[in-house]
């Protein structure tokens, strides 16, 4: 099956998401209900669906998340971008194709990173995976409640891939997180910067998650590892 879309059929598509924002504005000027109070607090949202990046380097962009996370294209719009997905789901990432995009501003504001949640198993082979492919994260830390490996893009930007310390309890993890406002001093909040290498070995010679985070956030891991960046 052919991915891609012709300029006509993008064309359209571009007009009815026009077409699309334009009542999303309008639904959003009125109340749908009487009972309708827009001071409440939202509704959650069942999750996080997707994410979109701009890019004036598409092919590259799109050959990294290929490796990366794993994705697959769902659909592809030649000269517009594209969707891709990693599980059931339509997409969970969308590429922007735009050749005027200007280098990232590091002092600018926006958005600072996109963190994918793994289990300690998954983490470790993914970890082994990348590297094989030559891509190395710039930074891991144990934060107390999550253990992170840092990386980027072509675009430079920042991906997390995490383990949740506390697996499954996720009210432990909440309280863990809570607990460092107590912190005095804000860069120990941060958490313990971690040796990839140091804690895959642990890893390998059957060092469970609990048993990873303890000693990770001793230090144990610390060893040749840059300082906490600010």
């Amino acid at each position: 099956m052919d991915l891609f879309v012709s300029r006509r059929h993008a064309n359209r598509i571009k007009n009815e998401w026009e077409l699309i924002f334009y009542m999303t504005e309008q639904m959003m000027d009125t109340p749908q209900h009487e009972a309708d109070r827009l001071d409440e607090a939202g509704i959650p949202p069942m999750q996080l669906h997707h994410i979109g990046f701009k890019t004036a380097r598409f092919l590259e962009m799109r050959a990294f998340y290929r490796t990366f996370l794993g994705v697959t294209p769902s659909l592809e719009v030649e000269g517009i971008g594209g969707f891709y997905t990693f599980d059931l789901a339509h997409h969970r990432l969308v590429l922007f194709h735009d050749p005027a995009c200007i280098e990232q501003v590091p002092a600018s504001a926006g958005m600072h990173h996109v963190a994918f949640l793994y289990s300690i198993d998954d983490l470790m082979r993914t970890y082994q995976r990348l590297k094989h492919k030559g891509l190395l994260p710039y930074m891991a830390m144990n934060h107390g409640p999550n253990t992170s490996f840092y990386y980027r893009d072509p675009d430079n930007n920042a991906l997390e891939l995490q383990v949740d310390n506390y697996g499954p309890d996720l009210l432990k993890g909440l309280e863990a997180m809570r607990a460092l406002q107590q912190c005095s001093n804000p860069v120990e909040a941060l958490g313990v910067m971690v040796n990839p290498e140091t804690f895959l070995k642990a890893w390998q010679e059957g060092a469970t998650l609990t048993e990873l985070h303890e000693r990770s956030y001793a230090g144990e891991f610390a060893e040749g590892t840059p300082s906490i960046p600010i």
